[in-house]
């Protein structure tokens, strides 16, 4: 299963950047900790001595995958050209290792011999250690130090995430992978345990290589990636409560035979049902996407081309400059459109950089609250404000801006005329809190988990509003997640009005 997982692992890294140096060198690096396993599995299933010694041998990969983790953790800093010595250096020592050994085949092993339930196992030379020294003792602790000094010195958030997810995966993977050598020093600890390390390892591995863009990797359906990997966690659960189930009988002779069955039957019944529901979100979501964009797209062009034939009859006095005036009013809506779903890519995408800095929070509301004046007047919607002064922390001002806009422009449109809404901004210490709170249409229970995906909108929203595009606040919570934050919406039901919620940690 293991070799299945690096095998996976190296095909899933490569083909997302073939020409990356940091995908190369993490390649390279499950390549020989493939060659490791490979030579593992056989090596203990021959019963000739001196043949298992020798393929035993390839064990010498060890310091191969240790030189090139680090080789791939220095790239991902981008510091190949600055630590290219050591890089040598590593690599260097490697070969050196290697070489050394080749040519002192029982100071690495001596012929191999039945260890525990192996028909072989490993017997140590005295030299044996050069393998553990160099790979747990120099190379992970140094791959994790340069892990961590990036942690430290990233300001964009999402990059220290990254980061710290290969820190913690880093740490297990390699913490689990020591195991089987403790029986090759005759401690007797099942080696099983630590060979499926890859198979632990892949999951952690994959999931910050998809979330945070570790290694460069990107894809497209990220949803469906993850539903699988559920599924595939829950179907070998199963499996295994089907395996254990006799032996829980022949440990437990009067345990009723039909417990594990259905607990797996109710596990296969509730996935699936799970699995089910997202997908038909995933085709509402989708008819939402093609109705509102070919709507939204077709009437300002329509507009466009009415105003383009009435232009070509006049005489481009009075009456032709009305026209002309039409014709920039639908092609300001177009491009407001185009602006937005540029913001949408834009916010997907994990390089595009965020200006952190501290800035004051309050003076961002207030701005925006001073932009929007003039709608407000327009339909005599009164706001009130509650908000604490010297909001200082991180952040991006034009994005975090963006949000409170998203919020109070919701607000008002969903808020009938003479109405209210409220804008408070309060913090405990550890995090600003800022709630934008309306008397408007409310949103029923079932709509509040789809608020927050792209180009849904709900019924009522699409009657209260019909320019909307359902953009902005999937845009704010991208946004805030890039700020470690969170966003979300509270509301009673229909008619109730809605309150929307997001805060920020205070970082200095």
């Amino acid at each position: 299963m293991s070799i299945i997982a690096i095998l996976g692992m190296i095909i899933f890294t490569y083909f997302n950047g073939p020409r990356k140096i940091e995908n190369i060198a993490w390649c390279f690096t499950l390549f020989f900790l493939e060659i490791f396993f490979v030579s593992h599995l056989i090596g203990t299933n021959i019963a000739d001595p001196i043949l298992s010694r020798n393929i035993f041998m390839l064990n010498i990969s060890m310091f191969f995958i240790g030189s090139f983790n680090i080789h791939a953790f220095y790239a991902l800093a981008g510091k190949v050209r600055e630590k290219r010595v050591m890089i040598i250096i590593f690599h260097s020592a490697a070969v050196f290792m290697t070489i050394l050994l080749l040519m002192n085949l029982d100071g690495f092993l001596m012929p191999s011999i039945p260890k525990m339930y192996f028909i072989n196992y490993y017997n140590p030379g005295v030299l044996n250690w050069f393998r553990i020294a160099f790979l747990y003792g120099i190379c992970i602790p140094q791959s994790i130090y340069i892990l961590y000094r990036e942690y430290k010195e990233r300001e964009n958030i999402l990059e220290k995430k990254a980061f710290g997810s290969l820190i913690i995966t880093t740490i297990i993977a390699y913490s689990i992978a020591f195991i089987p050598n403790l029986l090759v020093y005759d401690i007797k600890v099942d080696p099983i345990w630590g060979m499926g390390s890859a198979v632990i390892f892949i999951f952690p591995f994959i999931y910050g290589s998809v979330k945070y863009g570790i290694f460069n990797v990107k894809i497209v359906a990220k949803q469906a990636f993850f539903y699988s990997i559920a599924v595939f966690l829950v179907g070998g659960f199963i499996t295994l409560l089907n395996y254990l189930n006799q032996n829980i009988q022949n440990i437990f002779p009067n345990f009723p035979v039909w417990v594990t069955p259905l607990v797996s039957s109710l596990m296969a019944v509730t996935i699936g049902v799970i699995v089910w529901r997202k997908l038909r979100q995933g085709d509402l979501l989708k008819y939402e996407f093609i109705t509102t964009v070919t709507h939204k797209f077709r009437t300002p062009l329509t507009h466009i081309k009415w105003a383009s034939e009435n232009l070509s009859k006049t005489n481009l006095q009075e009456d032709g400059r009305e026209q002309l005036e039409y014709i920039e009013s639908a092609n300001n809506k177009l491009v407001e459109l185009t602006a937005l779903l540029m913001n949408v890519s834009e916010t997907e995408n994990k390089s595009y950089e965020y200006q952190m800095i501290q800035n004051d929070l309050s003076l961002g509301i207030d701005q925006v609250i001073l932009s929007l004046t003039d709608q407000l007047n327009i339909k005599h919607i009164h706001i009130f404000k509650n908000i604490e002064p010297n909001l200082y922390t991180k952040f991006d001002m034009t994005r975090i801006k963006f949000i409170i806009q998203t919020l109070v422009e919701n607000a008002m449109h969903y808020t009938d005329e003479n109405g209210q809404l409220s804008i408070s901004a309060t913090t405990d210490g550890k995090n600003i809190t800022c709630r934008v709170k309306d008397n408007g249409i409310g949103i029923p229970k079932e709509e509040i988990p789809l608020l927050f995906t792209k180009f849904y909108r709900g019924q009522r929203a699409r009657l209260a509003d019909t320019e909307g595009m359902g953009i902005g606040l999937y845009i704010s919570k991208e946004i805030i997640g890039r700020h470690s934050g969170k966003i979300w919406v509270e509301s009673e039901g229909i008619g109730k009005g809605s309150t929307f919620v997001f805060t920020l940690p205070i970082k200095k």
